[in-house]
């Protein structure tokens, strides 16, 4: 050992104390010849082998370096040359290169960590500026860039490059390079191909020579990155190191084959379950010490070199509790006091408590060392499980996990939304960043759960400003669809509030405990609730009365609710249609409809989401087959109004149900599409879900166009047989006033009396006939509780007919073109409109009668009045009149035997006279369907003791559904 006044270590002035304490005393290995700051530089690169292979036509200018101390690579690698200064380097200068390269492993490792994060903090715009070279950057130095892309059965091609020399320029090098030699070889008639360098990139393979049976060398690729068109492949080189035992050469490939290899092991990836996140997020990972060991690439051998200060202090407390123990020094040392009540406090797998220990001879010490570092050891795993939640803000605390390596204790809710999922797969984040592109941005997720049966986006929690209506302390939980969520135990399928204590479970492995420190004092932890309605649950010995009793309240209460499972849907549903499938099932005239939506109200609040739009469209299937089947079983026996009656009855019934089901219906699948207010936008399962919905709804359209056609049908083929009697029926007659008076006496016996029947029975038969058919069609709707909207259609449509039908065969009946005639004419229609006016239905008769009434007005003009009015003055009175029509009336007016009409009836010239004097029947108005607020309240109670029995028959039912599952004595019975 020198003495500390040596020549040697004055000139260094460097403590010796340092020097004993290096690790690896670099100065006894390295003899008297002090290497260069080059040869020091490739020592630490993989690429120094290669310097052996440089070509004989290297400038001058470059020379070799000495020898590395590493042992030569057994296969040509990518290597450069650095050029020896021109001015001879201070011996200072080289010895701080040789210092640099003497420190310890975590201060050189930290070193080469802190440039990488600055390198890449610094990488994601190209710029020139991106990276720093060395002072003698502008000097050339030799890469070999590999790969048979340009030329089949190609090794490699060494290049002069830069520190600033870009991979496309490397890479236009090659392309030239192998375009000078094709060219050699070529005869002139042969076309060369050309080659664009938009076509190539440059690829910086890590990997190593494996030496094969037969003696060659064989690269292995372990893995390999894309490097970009601005990036410079020597200054890489030179601030990147791969990991030990390993080498870095470039290869150049085609683009289109390095993408779809690319896709292919991304394919791989999916197909094997990976999260993978690319080489951005493990870079992240890595940079933060985060994710498995084997994620963290080349730098996880620095992990472990990375020393906290908690660290420090236990290691500076153990080396002080050992120095307590040396007889020099004092005991009372405050340090050594401090290490042996922190040593005493942990007690060892048998059972003893550890404390310090005396002794002597160097086994007890080295016994002693090993115990202090696994005391150690589990002070920082006992200083790493103390853990106080925050006191500002909610959080989620972890009772039940899926990986302990991932999972943390506790989950705090740092903004006022939260979203658990788990990472997405490669095509989920596509279909994202698509929506993004589409200006649909789906929601952040906050906490990456691990559990494999998670969604991407599982579980949605607001509160405080993002849920306004909630006092403070509430949240609001909403899973994503399909999402398998419970609360407090029991399975949640929509928005619900969250109290602190409840519990949150996520899939089938993650249990949570919500809390918020600022409702004070804390509430109690949630207990899975009682009995609410699932008639599966099962109850001991001592709750068997209780559940009998729970169950005589459930049945005879008047709330409008119906309980039922999931797996017993489709039961209830047929039970419903096929005990309410006709006016006289005894249930009232809304009882399918009122039934199927206590039904659809209960699935849309309790059952899983994705059963709602099923039972929307079975229960519109169900119906449109009913009212199929009872339409083709009709027959056509003559007009009446008896059989009249008998057809309309179950097409009102069913067309005033439907109407009811589309509009609770169309409220429940807007609520339904409010829910999905947070769900990715064009998720496909949504996407399903809502053409089901709108298959539902039209079938309803089609049922109630369906019944509304045919009982348009039914009523036109009554009136076209009973309509001409209006126009050939004299109402003064004395017989028809014999008719009248006879017809009460008649009816009587078979009609109650009533208002509307002694408004008919004072009419004439003939009149009487045609507004009993009207009687009938207004008592039927009323009877079917059909909407309002559709009785004005249904009453517009027979008007529009009887107005079309009555006024044809007017025009088409000349003789009765005279003023007696019409007189009598208007007369029965008065009659009509009077008693219509009476019903309610006046506003509606006098608009589609108009121009009915405006022909018979016509004709009961006084002749002669009429003789001295002129074609103009007369189409002014008349404009409904069409001219055609008005030149129709006015030469076929019966004016007299020998009486011509006069010529101021002549329409001027041009008067275009060739159009049709008959109304068409297709110029109806069109059936416009209600979207008005269901009629049916299910706030309230049930509206009638008729719907109570159908209620409780259905409720019985059911509850016999469960008992066929339980044993025999678990059964209950009432």
């Amino acid at each position: 050992m020198e003495e500390s006044g040596s020549p040697r270590f004055r000139k260094l002035h460097f403590p010796v104390g340092l020097w004993i304490n290096s690790p690896r005393k670099h100065f006894a290995k390295l003899g008297a010849r002090w290497p260069s700051a080059a040869s020091v530089k490739s020592t630490t690169s993989s690429d120094a082998a290669s310097l052996l292979e440089a070509p004989s036509s290297v400038p001058s200018s470059l020379s070799h370096s000495t020898a590395s101390l590493a042992p030569p690579s057994p296969s040509p690698s990518p290597a450069f040359l650095r050029p020896r200064p021109a001015n001879q380097q201070s011996r200072a200068k080289r010895l701080s290169h040789l210092f640099l390269r003497g420190r310890s492993n975590s201060d050189r490792d930290r070193a080469i960590g802190e440039r990488e994060r600055e390198i890449w903090a610094h990488s994601a715009t190209p710029s020139s500026h991106h990276y720093l070279p060395p002072a003698s950057s502008n000097a050339p130095g030799l890469v070999k860039i590999y790969g048979d892309a340009l030329s089949s059965g190609a090794n490699y091609r060494s290049l002069l490059a830069n520190m600033h020399s870009t991979a496309r320029q490397l890479i236009q090098q090659v392309i030239t390079r192998y375009t000078e030699r094709e060219r050699e070889n070529e005869s002139e008639d042969t076309a060369l191909q050309k080659y664009s360098p938009e076509d190539f990139l440059l690829c910086d393979v890590i990997g190593k020579p494996i030496q094969q049976p037969d003696g060659a060398i064989k690269w292995q690729t372990e893995c390999r990155r894309s490097v970009a068109s601005w990036e410079c492949p020597l200054q890489l080189v030179d601030m990147w190191r791969p990991k030990d035992d390993f080498e870095r050469r470039f290869e150049i490939q085609r683009l289109d084959e390095y993408e779809r290899e690319e896709k292919e092991k991304e394919k791989e990836r999916e197909r094997d379950g990976e999260s993978y996140q690319g080489v951005r997020w493990r870079r992240s990972r890595m940079s933060s010490g985060g994710g498995p060991e084997e994620e963290r690439g080349h730098r996880g051998r620095n992990t472990e070199l990375r020393r906290s200060i908690s660290d420090m202090n236990l290691s500076l407390r153990r080396r002080q509790g050992n120095a307590s123990n040396d007889p020099r020094h004092s005991d009372n040392s405050p340090n050594g006091q401090d290490r042996k009540d922190i040593v005493s406090m942990i007690a060892t797998e048998g059972g003893e408590v550890t404390g310090s220990r005396s002794g002597g001879g160097e086994t007890d010490r080295r016994t002693r060392a090993a115990e202090d570092d696994r005391d150690t050891c589990d002070l920082e795993v006992m200083s790493q499980s103390l853990i106080l939640p925050p006191t500002d803000r909610p959080y989620f605390l972890l009772l039940q996990g899926y990986d302990q390596s991932k999972d943390f204790v506790l989950y705090i809710m740092a903004g006022h939304t939260h979203v658990f999922g788990r990472k997405p797969t490669f095509r989920e984040r596509e279909m994202d960043r698509e929506r993004e592109r589409k200006g649909k941005r789906p929601l952040k997720v906050d906490t990456y759960l691990s559990a494999p049966d998670l969604l991407a986006r599982h579980l949605l929690i607001r509160r405080d400003t993002a849920v306004p209506e909630q006092p403070r302390g509430q949240a609001l939980a909403r899973p994503f669809r399909g999402g398998p969520v419970t609360l407090n135990g029991a399975p949640l399928y929509r928005e619900a509030v969250l109290k602190p204590g409840d519990l949150l479970g996520l899939g089938s492995h993650f249990l949570f405990l919500y809390r918020d420190p600022r409702v004070t004092p804390a509430p109690p932890l949630a207990l899975p609730p009682p009995w609410q309605g699932d008639m599966s649950t099962s109850y001991g010995p001592g709750g068997m009365t209780d559940r009998q009793e729970m169950l005589r309240q459930y049945l005879g209460s008047t709330e409008s609710l119906l309980r039922f499972q999931a797996k017993h849907a489709d039961a209830l549903l047929q039970e419903i249609i096929s005990k309410n499938s006709s006016p006289d099932s005894g249930g009232g005239a809304l009882a399918p409809a009122y039934l199927l939506s206590l039904m659809i109200d209960y699935a849309s609040k309790h059952l899983d989401p994705a059963l709602l739009p099923q039972l929307l469209l079975k229960a519109a299937n169900q119906i449109k087959g009913i009212v199929w089947v009872t339409e083709a079983d009709v027959e056509l026996p003559p007009p009446s109004v008896q059989k009249l009656s008998s057809d309309l009855r179950p097409l009102m019934f069913w067309m005033s149900n439907a109407t009811e089901l589309l509009n609770f219906f169309q409220v429940k699948v807007e609520a339904m599409e409010k829910e999905w207010e947070f769900e990715a936008p064009g998720d496909p399962v949504l996407s399903a879900d809502m053409d089901i919905c709108s298959e539902a709804l039209a079938q309803l359209d089609d049922v109630i166009m369906h019944t509304f056609q045919q009982c348009v049908y039914h009523l036109t083929k009554t009136l076209y047989s009973l309509l001409p009697a209006l126009l050939d029926t004299n109402p003064f007659s004395s017989e028809e006033k014999k008719k009248g008076k006879a017809g009460p006496k008649d009816r009587a016996g078979n009609e109650g009396e009533g208002d509307e029947e002694e408004d008919v029975s004072t009419l004439p038969p003939t009149v009487a006939g045609l507004v009993e058919v009207y009687r009938c069609s207004l008592q039927l709707s009323r009877d079917a509780c059909l909407s309002p909207p559709l009785t004005s259609q249904t009453f517009g449509y027979l008007f529009f007919f009887t107005n079309t039908s009555l006024l044809n065969t007017l025009l088409e009946r000349d003789s009765l073109f005279s003023w007696s005639r019409a007189v009598q004419i208007r007369t029965n229609l008065d009659l009509v409109l009077d008693w219509l006016q009476g019903a309610g239905l006046g506003d509606i008769a006098s608009e589609f009668l108009k121009k009915l009434s405006v022909t018979v007005n016509f004709l009961c003009i006084p002749k002669t009045r009429l003789i001295q009015s002129s074609w103009s003055s007369l189409q002014e009175e008349h404009s409904l009149l069409s001219p055609s029509q008005l030149h129709h009336l006015l030469t076929h007016y019966k004016l007299g035997p020998t009486r011509a009409p006069p010529s101021s009836w002549a329409p001027p010239l041009g008067t275009e006279l060739g159009g049709d004097i008959f109304e068409s029947f297709l110029d109806h108005p069109p059936l416009i369907l209600p979207n008005e607020t269901p009629r049916l309240d299910l706030t309230q109670p049930i509206p009638s003791p008729e719907l109570m029995k159908e209620v409780t028959r259905l409720r019985t039912f059911l509850w016999g559904l469960d008992q066929d599952e339980l044993p025999a004595n678990q059964q209950t019975r009432l």
